[in-house]
This record gives structure tokens, C-alpha cells and sequence, in this order.
């Protein structure tokens, strides 16, 4: 699969998350259930009926009759042979432009446009030649059989682009929920696609139903972990960017609170992206003047990196001429908060403060003589667990996005 495929593809299984998200939504009844790749990609089952919802997401594409053919022809397989259902069939798809190319759908047209194939055989002498299939003939459909179809068949090629729907999203859980759009984008919406990207792992279809009130009361509550889908729904530059601007806008007003700013490494992780991430985070977060009362610092405790790694990247950090603190003063001390706390200043020329363990990272929160803020960077989960302070969870699939999130 190309780079281009791929990309279309992911685009695809958010334009479905995000329409099964909106459905939910939408609906008046709070028992109303939604089922994901059930009869169709959606389905939405009332009391009354089912309405079986085939999404397609061709932005770049012009619409042709030959593009939802087989969507058309598999409801219509569906149909003939659940002749006494409930099921209603809906096609909704958004598509670049041809959309003057698909008029009402009458019995001729669907069966012209849309049952009707052709495939190049061999004949009993080995002769290649045209043969044409008519599938409503395969089904033993009569034209008023099309004509029942056809009253319960609706096709939608104007759906909104992906942005669109997506706004509508959002001012959809802001309004039902009573939050502001920027909650109802970073914490709720975050937590609907989790909801949604999980009901459609399970296996068992019985399993992929949600009704309206269960998922409402699923993303009432503030999710503040983002995973990885919400970063790929946003897509990378976006994220940060929307990152940067509800939780990392440091100002000119910054108050001096004790920031602690929480890394999660690799084994094998480069020690000049590390270094470099410090440093951004010590030039944006620290204010040091004659005129600043007192003076203030970011904490920085790296996860996961080996204490070989640790002290290696210390003494590149010192060798560069940048002056640190951490909560040892002196070789085989016990850990010491009174040191650690003390401000920096012009006249020792510290740039930051370096948090050995998590253990320390623990002690020293809790011994601070000033108000604590946690910015924990996670990779595959949060490892540091903090609610008695403010503390932002921020998903970062790799260091980039540190220095990124910093500049």
C-alpha cells in the first residue's frame, strides 16, 4: 500500500468514527443503539426500524456511478434476502465534485448504472468475448421488487467534508454537554473516539452496540489522556499546535510556581534530542532577572532512561558551561528539598533542576514551598499518577514532539 493509499484509508476510518459519533449524538431517543460494522459500516436501530449507513470518504475523487456500485449492490444482496425486515439503506458519501451526474433514481437508471455488469469469458471454442450480468436477474427481483428498494434506499453524495463533520461534532458534545469547545475537542471528543475505535475491535457484533444514553455518560467524564488516534485524527501539526495553545502558552505574567516537566525515554533514546529538549523547556519555563521576585525554574525528570544514560547526559549538560540543580548537594547525601528549592538567580546561574527518580519526583512535590504544576509527556501510557495538583497528561509519540510542543 502506498504512502497516499494509507493516508485515504486512516482518512476513511475517521470520516466512519466520526459519522457513528455524530449518530449517536443526533438521535432524540436515549435508548436508541448504534452498532458498528454491523449490517453496514453504522447502524441505528429504533424501536421503529434499522438504518443500515454505508460511509464513503473520496475528497479528491469526482463522483461516478462505477464508485458506490458495489456498496449499492451488497444492500441490495441484503435486501433480497431479508425481504421481511426493518432495514432501510442510506449511502452517504462526500465527494469532490460529479455530483450533477446522479439525478432520483428510478428502476431503469438503477438497474442501467448500477446491476449491470460485464465480463470478458471464453466461449466452448476458446473464443474471448463480452458477457453481461444483470444481478437483479441473479436475485430474481422483479421491477416492483426494485421499486420496494428503491422507496427505502437513500443516497446522500452531499455529506459534509471531514472538517465539517468534524465542527459538527464538536459543537454538538459542547451544546449537550454544557462545556466549552475547547473541552468538548481536547477531553470529550478524545474520549468518544476511544469509545468508538474500541467498539470496533470487538469480534463479537453483539458487543459493538452503544445506545445514546451509555455513550453520553462514556464522555461526560474528562478523559485527559489522549492516545495515539486522537493525534493521528488531528494529524501531527495540529496537535501540537492545539497542544501548545490550551496547555503549554507560557506569557510574560508566568507566575513562580514549581514546574515539574515529566519525559518519557526509551532505552535507546539519542541524548542530543534529550539535551536539546531540556534546554527548550529551561529557556521557555525559567525566569531569571534583577527585577524577578523571586526568580523560577523548570523540574525535569526523565522516565525510563538508564542511570548510565542519566549521568552520561549530565555531564554533557555540565561540560556545555549549563549550570543545574538537583536534590543531592553533595556525593552520598540524602535527597534534600531545602536544597532543591532554593531559587536560582543571576548570581548561581542555574538553568534548571534535574529529578533523578521517580521516587524523588514523589518526595519532592510534596515537599515544595510553592504552588506545583506537572506536565507529564507519555508515550504508550502515564506512568506517574498525581490529583492533588495540577497535572496535564500530554501523548507524544516521540522526543520531537517535546522540543516541538517547547519552541
Amino acid at each position: 500500500m502506498s504512502t497516499r493509499e494509507a493516508i485515504d484509508t486512516i482518512t476513511g476510518y475517521f470520516y466512519q468514527f466520526d459519522k457513528t459519533i455524530l449518530e449517536l449524538l443526533q438521535q432524540e431517543e436515549s435508548n436508541t443503539l448504534v452498532c458498528i460494522e454491523g449490517i453496514e459500516d453504522i447502524d441505528v436501530v429504533t424501536a421503529d426500524e434499522t438504518s443500515a449507513i454505508q460511509c464513503k470518504y473520496y475528497a479528491k475523487t469526482e463522483y461516478n456511478h462505477s464508485v458506490i456500485k458495489k456498496p449499492i449492490t451488497l444492500m441490495l444482496r441484503h435486501f433480497a434476502e431479508n425481504r421481511n425486515s426493518d432495514v432501510k439503506y442510506h449511502l452517504y458519501g462526500h465527494y469532490e465534485s460529479g455530483h450533477e451526474k446522479l439525478q432520483s433514481l428510478s428502476c431503469a437508471s438503477l438497474k442501467s448504472n448500477f446491476l449491470t455488469y460485464s465480463k470478458t469469458e471464453k466461449d466452448d471454442g476458446g473464443k474471448k468475448q463480452k458477457v453481461t450480468y444483470c444481478i437483479y436477474e441473479e436475485l430474481n427481483l422483479t421491477d416492483n421488487d426494485l421499486g420496494e428498494f428503491l422507496d427505502i434506499l437513500t443516497i446522500d453524495i452531499h455529506a459534509p467534508s471531514i472538517e465539517n463533520q468534524y465542527k459538527l461534532i464538536i459543537d454538538k458534545i459542547a451544546k449537550t454537554l454544557n462545556v466549552s469547545e475547547s473541552e468538548a475537542e481536547f477531553y470529550h471528543y478524545n474520549s468518544a473516539l476511544k469509545v468508538i475505535q474500541k467498539l470496533s475491535m470487538e469480534q463479537n457484533r453483539d458487543k459493538r452496540y452503544l445506545s445514546k444514553r451509555e455513550f453520553l455518560k462514556l464522555i461526560a467524564v474528562k478523559d485527559e489522556v489522549f492516545d495515539a488516534w486522537f493525534i493521528k485524527r488531528k494529524g501531527r501539526s495540529t496537535y501540537i499546535k492545539s497542544v501548545k495553545k490550551e496547555y503549554l502558552s507560557s506569557g510574560l505574567n508566568m507566575e513562580a510556581f514549581s514546574r515539574f516537566f515529566l519525559i518519557d525515554c526509551s532505552s535507546h533514546e539519542n541524548l542530543a534530542d534529550l539535551k536539546e529538549a531540556i534546554l527548550l523547556l529551561a529557556n521557555k519555563w525559567a525566569k531569571i532577572s534583577k527585577r524577578q521576585k523571586p526568580c523560577f525554574c523548570p523540574s525535569i525528570y526523565l522516565n525510563g532512561l538508564e542511570p548510565e544514560k542519566q549521568i552520561e547526559l549530565k555531564n554533557q549538560i555540565y561540560s556545555s558551561g549549563i549550570v543545574f540543580k538537583d536534590a543531592y548537594p553533595f556525593k552520598g547525601s540524602k535527597l534534600s528539598s531545602k536544597h532543591f528549592n532554593s531559587d536560582p538567580s543571576l548570581e548561581n546561574k542555574v538553568k534548571f533542576k534535574f529529578v533523578d527518580s521517580i521516587e524523588d519526583l514523589e518526595a519532592l512535590i510534596k515537599e515544595s514551598d510553592s504552588t506545583v504544576e506537572i506536565y507529564q509527556f507519555y508515550k504508550d501510557g502515564v506512568y506517574f499518577s498525581n490529583d492533588q495538583n495540577k497535572h496535564i497528561k500530554i501523548k507524544v509519540e516521540d522526543i520531537s514532539y517535546v522540543k516541538d510542543l517547547t519552541k
